[in-house]
């Protein structure tokens, strides 16, 4: 941590380093008529009650107040899904389960319109209730619905006062020092105003953002844009200075560190929370900006792993901010950086999606850099063995395979397995968000785009800015062998279709010269190599052909990724996987994320950056998707080979690079912590999409960060 931080941050980092800051849950009993309501009327009433039962507490060192948890006895937030009834059936039977080795049901993440409730509060909410209203004279249901979100409302606002009434008993003891005296009085002024009102300071608008976290806990979204405006009207009148400004955001990032209790398995990671900074205004400006500096600069002093952090590049970014950003993630031991390219993303939007500009330019980053925006959520939640397509093709379908006399006719082939494969995961898909769909939620619901106009939950399809997106473990080992095919059977004829098969369903055994070659010579993805590359142009266009004009049950329009989250989702497909022609064995995992493995990025990191940015011409890829770039620790520590590395990173994003994530801890030295694990419990990796300790990773997942090539500049 910076020497200079401030002795109060430096105290609540320690506590939040040290154990659960947040305050326990008190028990409620709720009255067993409340069963006989409907269910937005029974959730907001015992949610209200849960709410009101539960202590206001904070510490001496605590400027900003309202922590508390939800303990699963009600529908809460909605990212943790605690209390959601049929979701929690629905994980039991799916989460982590794969179905047909094709697919598994996920997690989603989404994020409440903060900017929102702190730019109208929640009166303003109240008054687009009212207006609803008169769209649903006469349906129930939605009224019913309507007037839960109202009650939620007033649920909020009680305890807002709760707090506010908490700092004022404090105040008023006899030994309360007078300096901690007058901080109370103004932290309870903030909570008798906000959220119920629009936030009038900067202070008023972090304090709403902290109060209204509890209710949303995922993204904070675009802070360095929503709280522009209170920043930089209270640096111009003088009520606000910029080292005030940086405690209130270090005592945010605080909270939202600590909302992740101590005893999850997922306290080490980093994406529990996720925001962005930078991108394009709504006039077509960079977005960077005094409070992107800010907000940057508060987290590199704070020794905390969330929230983590992606900057928007785009055409317009000065390469200043670039290099400022890649500096800061050279130097963060907990690894919360990463950097996305909005000029791939929002053109998808834009053409593909058919989403306008005045949405698009406003998107997010959540989770394992998942994008979404403020108000909405990302639909994915479901993963896909994208390899299964091609082993179908062998197998099921080989009498048709032998007799193909040349790639364009087995492409062909191919491509209606593959057309099925996606046929069948839209519907698993489908049927996970149906079964999602069975809960009512109406406390997440009230920060939602869309869902007071349409008087309809969030987990009902009452989002209007929500993205669909299913997402591919072993695209590179599809395209690797699918240029395999092209190479030795079609055009180089070093074997035939019929050997190639008997060695896959051998898993090479006996066929081991064979495989030895292929891995020798095959012309491999992530090469710089037309050949290679072209087979994923085509094959990306296969799956953006697929998804033209489709969308999901609730409307949304189709794209896909490739990350895999917490979860080895790629080793549990690959381990039911057979032998697939790029030489991988049976049950080994399959590969994920854009890039390239095991050594088969021969042509250096530039030649491998210039295959990704140009890997999807279409921009379905352009949903949750990553890519890990590992390069040698010396590379990053040396000046003169870090300037080189912001140059290339420039280069690759101006080309069309969608993503880029960069790890610089050396294969040797995971290898020694993977069989020491007490020597090396402080080092952190980018995984995918997110950071963790790498000693705590599942092997799986281990190993494939061994595996991805180390590159020197």
């Amino acid at each position: 941590m910076d020497g200079t931080m401030n002795d109060r941050i430096q105290r609540l980092i320690a506590a939040a380093r040290a154990g659960d800051i947040y305050p326990k849950t008190v028990h409620v009993e709720y009255d067993a008529f409340d069963e006989n309501l409907s269910d937005p009327q029974r959730i907001a009433k015992r949610l209200t009650e849960y709410m009101a039962a539960q202590p206001c507490a904070f510490s001496d060192d605590n400027e900003l107040v309202g922590m508390v948890r939800f303990d699963g006895s009600v529908e809460g937030p909605l990212f943790p899904r605690i209390g959601h009834r049929f979701f929690a059936q629905t994980r039991d039977q799916y989460y982590c389960k794969p179905q047909e080795n094709l697919c598994t049901f996920e997690w989603q993440h989404s994020n409440a319109d903060f900017g929102k409730v702190i730019n109208v509060g929640l009166v303003g909410l109240r008054a687009e209730i009212v207006a609803a209203r008169r769209n649903y004279e006469s349906d129930i249901h939605r009224l019913e619905f309507l007037a839960g979100l109202e009650s939620m409302i007033r649920g909020i606002v009680n305890r807002s006062r709760q707090y506010a009434a908490e700092c004022r008993r404090r105040a008023a003891d006899p030994e309360t020092a007078p300096a901690r005296r007058a901080v109370l009085l103004r932290m309870a002024a903030n909570c008798e105003w906000v959220p119920e009102h629009p936030a009038r300071t900067f202070e008023e608008a972090v304090q709403c953002l902290y109060f209204c976290f509890q209710f949303q806990p995922d993204s904070i979204g675009r802070p360095d844009q929503y709280l522009l405006p209170l920043y930089e009207r209270g640096l111009a009148d003088g009520t606000l200075t910029r080292d005030h400004a940086k405690e209130l955001l270090q005592e945010l990032f605080v909270m939202i560190h600590g909302w992740t209790p101590p005893c999850s398995k997922n306290a080490d990671k980093g994406g529990e929370s996720h925001f962005a900074i930078g991108g394009y205004t709504l006039d077509h400006r960079c977005a960077w900006n005094d409070l992107s500096e800010l907000i940057l600069e508060a987290m590199m002093e704070c020794d905390l792993v969330r929230p983590q952090v992606s900057l928007r590049w785009n055409r317009l970014t000065p390469r200043s901010v670039l290099r400022r950003v890649l500096d800061a993630e050279r130097h963060d031991k907990n690894k919360r950086i990463a950097i996305a390219n909005d000029e791939p993303r929002i053109a998808d939007m834009t053409g593909r999606r058919g989403i306008p500009w005045e949405q698009a330019y406003d998107y997010i980053t959540v989770g394992c850099n998942e994008p979404a925006f403020q108000g909405g959520i990302s639909l994915g939640g479901n993963k896909v063995n994208i390899v299964r397509s091609l082993v179908r093709t062998l197998d099921g379908r080989r009498a048709e395979a032998l007799e193909c006399r040349d790639f364009d006719s087995f492409y062909t082939l191919y491509e209606q397995e593959l057309h099925h494969d996606l046929e069948t995961a839209l519907n698993w898909s489908n049927r996970f968000n149906m079964l999602r769909s069975r809960d009512c939620n109406v406390l997440t619901s009230l920060f939602m785009s869309g869902c007071i106009e349409r008087a309809t939950s969030v987990t009902q399809g009452g989002a209007s800015r929500a993205l669909w997106c299913a997402v591919f473990m072993g695209s590179t080992n599809l395209i690797d062998s699918l240029a395999v095919i092209r190479q030795f059977v079609y055009e180089e004829r070093r074997c035939t279709m019929a050997e190639l098969i008997s060695a896959l369903d051998a898993d090479w055994k006996g066929h081991e010269a064979l495989r030895e070659e292929i891995l020798r010579d095959g012309r491999f993805y992530g090469n710089g190599d037309d050949f290679a590359d072209g087979v994923a142009h085509r094959f990306y266009r296969s799956v953006a052909a697929f998804a033209d004009g489709r969308t999901d049950f609730f409307g949304h329009p189709l794209a896909f990724g490739n990350l895999t989250g917490y979860n080895p989702h790629f080793a549990w497909f690959g381990a039911q996987t057979k032998a697939t022609p790029d030489g991988r064995v049976a049950g080994s995992a399959l590969l994920f994320g854009s890039g390239q493995s095991d050594g088969k990025d021969r042509s250096g990191v530039t030649s491998l950056l210039m295959s990704v940015a140009h890997m999807d011409p279409t921009g379905v890829m352009c949903g949750d998707s990553i890519f890990n770039l590992s390069v040698d620790e010396a590379v990053v520590q040396n000046d003169e080979s870090f300037e080189k590395l912001v140059t290339l990173v420039e280069t690759y994003f101006r080309e069309g690079g969608l993503h880029i994530q960069l790890n610089h801890v050396s294969a040797e030295v995971l290898r020694a912590a993977k069989k020491d694990p007490d020597r090396y419990k402080s080092v952190r990796v980018r995984v995918s999409g997110f950071s963790a300790y790498f000693v705590g990773l599942k092997e799986s997942i281990q190993d494939d960060v061994i595996a991805r090539t180390e590159h020197k500049a």
